[in-house]
């Protein structure tokens, strides 16, 4: 894309069909109320969530005093506003959206779906980011569900043991004491986000007895 007149977020996570977020007044506000400037339809930012301000041949983000917080690069916005530097990673509501923020005047990447053969799930590890059939997972898996899912994506068509799946999703249990109870509930959590029945399961199938195989498509 060519150098654009003016700066932006481009979207990362949590906005479906949005691409970017053109920063193009000096006072921008962005929040889920219908009359903001930059509209975040997702039920954990607030109406009125943010601010961001164009001052001089800088931006400024502040927080609203939104419920869900407003981060900037993984710190939390608390009273003072903070300059955005190209590349700056924002995040609202703690992860739930996610945007770049980009100077104007560089030019931009915009993010994509990631390719991979004809498989029907892609599990991107750099991205933390799950595609099933071409539409990425809104809202994004938990530390634990993305952890059991990259293992079995990573071992696709091999059976992962069920001793396999507790080192890697509950790596903080000495002795790796997981029940089969708990695995099985991670199973069936992943099951209903990733399966169009869960009740029969395409893609992460059970091996009797010792644990799971993911299977792709394509």
């Amino acid at each position: 894309m060519a150098d654009e007149p003016y700066s932006m977020f481009v979207v990362e996570r949590g906005l479906p069909g949005a691409r970017v977020l053109p920063l193009d007044q000096q006072v921008s506000l962005l929040g889920a109320a219908p009359e903001v400037d930059l509209f975040v339809d997702n039920h954990f930012v607030s109406r009125m969530h943010a601010q961001v301000i164009q001052d001089g041949d800088h931006y400024r983000i502040r927080d609203l005093g939104s419920k869900n917080g407003t981060f900037v690069n993984g710190t939390r916005l608390k009273d003072d506003s903070q300059i955005l530097q190209s590349g700056d990673k924002v995040e609202l509501a703690e992860g739930q959206v996610v945007l770049r923020f980009q100077a104007r005047g560089t030019t931009i990447t915009l993010p994509s779906a990631p390719s991979s053969s004809n498989s029907e799930i892609i599990v991107d590890s750099k991205t933390r980011e799950v595609w099933v059939r071409a539409d990425k997972l809104e809202p994004p898996l938990s530390r634990k569900e993305f952890d059991v899912l990259e293992l079995l994506y990573n071992r696709r068509g091999e059976a992962c043991s069920k001793d396999e799946i507790a080192a890697v999703g509950w790596p903080e249990r000495e002795g790796g004491a997981v029940g089969d109870s708990e695995i099985e509930q991670s199973i069936r959590r992943l099951r209903l986000r990733i399966e169009s029945d869960p009740s029969k399961p395409e893609f992460i199938t059970t091996v009797r007895g010792f644990g799971y195989r993911l299977t792709t498509g394509g």
